[in-house]
C-alpha cells in the first residue's frame, strides 16, 4: 500500500456506544482498493459492530466513515445508494425464504438498479455457475444446505456489483463439513483482488488469504500487520495470549 492513493474506506475516531457500553473506542483505519482485511479477536471485542458500522447497519455514535471520499455518516448522505456498493454477508444467510434462489439474486438489481430481468438473470446464472450452484436456481432456501445458502448469499451481494464485500463471520453458523465450500468461494474472490473486510475465527484461512490482519479487543484495534508477522511475530501481549489459545 502506498500513501499516494486515497483509501476506499477511511475510518476516523469511530465510536459506538450501547447505553453504558462503549463497544468501539475511537477506531481509525484505512482500507484500500484490493485490500483483504481480516478482523479477529475474542468474542465481545467489537468486531461485528465495527463491520456493521461500515455500512451504517449500526449507527456510529461519533466519528466519520468515508467511502469513496464521501462521509457516509453525514445526514445528507444517501446511505442506500452507498450500500449498493458494499456487499454484506451475514452469519445467518438472510435469504428470502418465500423466493427462489434466482429471485433472491435478481430482486435487488431489478428494483434498486433498474436492470432488466434478462440482464439480472444473466449475471445471476454466471455467478451461480462460478460457485457450483447453477442447477439450484429454481430451488427455495429451505431446500438448500447451510453451505449452499451461504454461497447463494455471497452471490446475492455480488449481483449488485459491489466495490467492497463485508463478511460477518460467514462460516460460524455452518456445520464443519460445509465450511470449506464457502471458504473456497471467498478464496477465489481474494484471488480476484475483490476488496474484502472479513470478521472471522478461521485463523488458518486468515493466514492464507489476508493481505492484512487486524486484532481487536475491548473495542479497540490493538495490533495490525501482514499475516506472516501478525501470526509469527506478534508484538502485543494481549495478541500473544489470544493466538496462544486459538492456534
Amino acid at each position: 500500500m502506498t500513501t499516494e492513493r486515497e483509501p476506499l474506506i477511511k475510518v476516523r475516531d469511530l465510536v459506538k456506544k450501547f447505553d453504558d457500553i462503549n463497544a468501539l473506542k475511537k477506531i481509525n483505519i484505512d482500507i484500500y482498493k484490493g485490500d483483504i482485511t481480516f478482523v479477529v479477536g475474542p468474542s465481545g471485542s467489537g468486531k461485528s459492530t465495527f463491520l456493521r458500522c461500515l455500512n451504517r447497519l449500526e449507527e456510529p455514535t461519533e466519528g466519520k466513515i468515508f467511502f469513496e471520499g464521501t462521509d457516509i455518516c453525514d445526514s445528507k448522505c444517501d446511505i442506500d445508494l452507498h450500500r449498493q456498493k458494499m456487499g454484506m454477508v451475514f452469519q445467518q444467510f438472510n435469504l428470502f425464504p418465500h423466493l427462489t434462489v434466482m429471485k433472491n439474486l435478481t430482486i435487488g438489481p431489478m428494483k434498486l438498479q433498474n436492470k432488466s430481468a434478462k440482464e439480472a438473470q444473466e449475471t445471476a446464472y454466471r455467478l451461480l455457475e462460478r460457485v457450483g450452484l447453477k442447477d439450484r436456481a429454481q430451488a427455495y432456501p429451505s431446500q438448500l444446505s447451510g453451505g449452499q445458502k451461504q454461497r447463494i448469499a455471497i452471490c446475492r451481494s455480488l449481483c449488485m456489483g459491489p466495490e467492497v464485500m463485508l463478511f460477518d463471520e460467514p462460516t460460524s453458523a455452518l456445520d464443519p463439513e460445509m465450511v470449506g465450500e464457502v471458504l473456497n468461494v471467498m478464496r477465489e474472490l481474494a484471488q480476484d483482488r475483490m476488496t474484502m473486510v472479513v470478521v472471522t475465527h478461521e485463523m488458518t484461512f486468515a493466514r492464507e488469504v489476508a493481505s492484512r490482519v487486524v486484532f481487536m479487543a475491548d473495542g479497540e484495534i490493538i495490533e495490525e500487520n501482514d499475516p506472516e508477522n501478525f501470526f509469527n511475530d506478534p508484538k502485543n501481549d494481549r495478541l500473544k495470549a489470544f493466538l496462544g489459545k486459538v492456534l
